[in-house]
């Protein structure tokens, strides 16, 4: 049975009295996390249609891939934003609370608005006898809270790759692929050109693919992947504006696909000219061509575009537990959610580039290692960064009963690569006494391993139990 969207007023109606935070966070954390199968595809599609077809009613552009993809929406939300369109966010994980799951131009929905939207989608499957995913139950409600808030466009992260992910149920506008790399193996396998095809079937014949793959050789097989299924492929990104040091290195490719995702919806969606987006000083619509006439260049000096350089360099920041940088903290305090080897080597490079700017005294690496993790291969690259840095890593149990590999066998795997460890049974115990050995001024501490082991340092390190 489909519901009406008089129907679904009238049950928003009565949770506005009824329903409770507490209540919906409890439902929330007893669900299934997510799940990557043709089921999952299969409940979204009934969860959309009972909820009366909400996805049809918002332009939603989906960003995939295997690191990055929330940054990419908060690059593509700011740019928007400056365009003067407001954008809704819906990313697939957290730090501290769901709430941050749900965005309105980087402002997380409030107690109230989040508890309705997510009850309504909850009522929805407990009519339909629909046992979604707390992804699946986010996601839905990110939705209606946008539609209801009047937005027309959805920035909606993917969580587990491609054809097989909840999100490929929705007829999305435009689809964004980060990159894709050799991690996540137990769900998408390990064969990185199959994986790139899943990722590039989120997209439905006549939809626009773009992606921030590095490898040519991939692109090129996703390219040929994507025009045998008539879905339209478009040309790697171009550097339009370099980010600041360190950033640049470390999330250049992200940005500069937040850039394309905002000029290929305007241009391709909406059919509206920016050279804001196009990184063009001057105002020439797009096939326009020959030198600018005088009355072009001096309506240019008088009514200046603003240039992506600029923007970048006054409204750079970056998501909650991305490298996030606490140097007003004494020692500086780096936080990172990397979970995978791919993210785990992004971080270790900001952290030699760290070093290279200011020489750095001291340095501890917190770390939780996922069970799904090459150890080997994590080892190696701290033994580089070690190599370049000098420092000692402390191992922790993965909170929240994540799993994760054992402490033990993490210190003697570490001695075998002759690197400097120890290990902690809590995360507050290891902090402590990275305190004691590294200078206040000049030193690091860096807590890494997953969105938990971040939460784990506002928890119990400053008593903060929501941002």
């Amino acid at each position: 049975m489909i519901t009406s969207t008089s129907t679904i007023s009238k049950v928003e109606q009565h949770l506005e009295k009824s329903v409770h935070y507490g209540d919906v966070i409890a439902r929330l954390e007893t669900a299934q996390v997510t799940e990557y199968s043709a089921k999952a595809v299969e409940r979204m599609t009934r969860l959309d249609a009972a909820l009366g077809f909400i996805s049809q009613k918002i332009d939603i552009i989906l960003v995939g891939g295997t690191n990055g993809k929330s940054l990419t929406i908060h690059f593509a939300s700011k740019l928007f934003k400056e365009e003067g369109i407001t954008v809704g966010e819906c990313y697939s994980s957290h730090i501290l609370s769901y709430n941050e799951r749900i965005c309105v131009n980087q402002h997380p929905l409030n107690n109230k608005a989040f508890s309705e939207a997510v009850a309504t989608v909850f009522a929805a499957c407990d009519r339909e006898h629909i046992a979604a995913t707390a992804f699946e139950v986010t996601t839905m409600a990110s939705l209606i809270y946008f539609v209801q808030e009047g937005l027309s466009v959805a920035l909606v992260e993917v969580s587990q790759g491609g054809c097989f992910d909840a999100t490929a149920a929705f007829a999305a506008k435009l689809v964004a692929i980060t990159r894709v790399a050799n991690d996540n193996k137990e769900v998408l396998g390990s064969d990185l050109d199959l994986v790139s095809q899943q990722m590039v079937g989120l997209a439905r014949p006549g939809v626009w693919v773009i992606s921030a793959e590095q490898s040519k050789l991939r692109l090129q097989k996703m390219k040929e992947f994507a025009l045998k299924n008539d879905i339209l492929w478009a040309m790697p990104l171009r550097k339009l504006s370099a980010l600041p040091y360190i950033y640049e290195q470390l999330y250049g490719r992200s940005a500069s696909l937040g850039e394309r995702i905002a000029q290929m919806y305007q241009e391709k969606v909406k059919n509206v000219f920016s050279p804001f987006l196009t990184g063009s000083s001057l105002s020439v619509r797009q096939g326009q061509r020959g030198r600018p006439t005088l009355e072009a260049k001096r309506h240019a000096v008088l009514n200046p575009v603003r240039t992506l350089k600029s923007f970048w360099t006054e409204q750079l920041d970056l998501l909650r537990g991305r490298f996030e940088l606490l140097d007003k903290e004494k020692p500086t305090i780096l936080l990172d959610n990397a979970d995978n080897l791919d993210a785990i080597d992004n971080l270790l490079l900001g952290i030699r580039l760290l070093h290279y700017q200011r020489s750095l005294k001291g340095f501890v690496l917190i770390l939780g290692v996922s069970i799904h993790i090459d150890l080997d291969e994590a080892l190696r690259l701290i033994r580089y960064l070690l190599r370049k840095v000098s420092g000692t890593v402390f191992f922790i149990e993965l909170p929240g009963g994540d799993a994760s590999h054992n402490l033990q066998h993490l210190l003697r795997s570490a001695e075998m690569f002759g690197i400097n460890a120890r290990a902690f049974i809590s995360f507050k115990e290891a902090f402590d006494e990275a305190k004691t050995m590294v200078d206040e001024r000049h030193g690091l501490i860096a807590a890494t391993g997953s969105a938990k082991v971040v939460a784990s340092y506002w928890r119990t390190v400053r008593d903060i139990k929501r941002f």
